[in-house]
């Protein structure tokens, strides 16, 4: 009798011992699971902001403008215009304006002052988009469109009389020797069979190339800001006005 009491406390003890150990065994397979588990969390969270970060800095990089330039309206003459149906001494004759070219650091790189007829001033260039992948994916060599100033004139003249700004095919101004001065001089160079020539635009991974011109009815005092869009083209931003400008 005193055998088979032993024998069956001993089944119950390592019955007891295997039902711990079975426990314990899952507890720690459960806690693993669960160090897995939110090491993976971590680890998708850690690429989900990643990938938020890039796709920020490519918006960024798309909707970025850049300073290029000046316009400050220095004075205008009233007066007959000549103009038959213009007949009023409170027209514009003529329309003095000053152009400061920028780098893209906000630093003057050239001046020009010139005067026009009548008060509709047009800013003249020559652009040079690249696809807008290229420009997210922050090529410093094709980040933002290429913009070389060619000249002002206004609605009264043609625009070949205008006064030049700078010379097509040139090392645009600040930027000689540089990478992205030759990048711009061989696009200046060959700048109307990239904009007509699709299989010369893809070697030069331009996307569109080609001549415009923003242009505004001003007043003596004014400023505009000429603005550069990464992935477009040219607008004119009204500036605070010039505090030495006649009026």
């Amino acid at each position: 009798m005193n055998k088979v009491a032993s024998s069956i406390a001993r089944t119950m003890t390592m019955t007891t011992v295997f039902a711990v150990l079975a426990v314990g065994g899952l507890f720690v397979w459960q806690s693993r699971q669960e160090i897995i588990l939110r090491e993976r969390i971590a680890s998708l969270e850690a690429e989900m902001q990643k990938e938020i970060a890039a796709r920020d800095a490519m918006i960024s990089r798309l909707s970025r403008s850049h300073r290029k330039g000046r316009l400050e309206v220095l004075a205008q003459k009233t007066g007959e215009t000549g103009f038959p149906s213009e007949r009023d001494s409170t027209k514009v004759i003529d329309t003095t304006v000053k152009f400061i070219e920028l780098d893209d650091d906000g630093r003057e790189i050239g001046q020009t002052t010139t005067t026009v007829p009548g008060d509709t001033v047009f800013l003249d260039a020559w652009t040079a988009r690249f696809p807008k992948n290229v420009v997210a994916e922050g090529n410093p060599l094709r980040e933002r469109t290429l913009l070389l100033f060619r000249r002002i004139y206004s609605d009264r003249m043609h625009p070949s009389e205008g006064t030049a700004i700078d010379t097509p095919g040139a090392a645009p101004k600040g930027y000689a020797g540089s990478e992205l001065a030759k990048l711009e001089q061989a696009v200046w160079q060959g700048f109307w069979k990239i904009a007509s020539d699709p299989e010369t635009a893809r070697r030069h991974g331009i996307a569109v190339a080609q001549g415009e011109a923003v242009y505004k009815p001003v007043r003596a005092g004014e400023a505009y800001d000429v603005m550069l869009d990464a992935a477009a083209g040219l607008t004119l931003v009204p500036a605070p006005r010039s505090a030495n400008a006649d009026r």
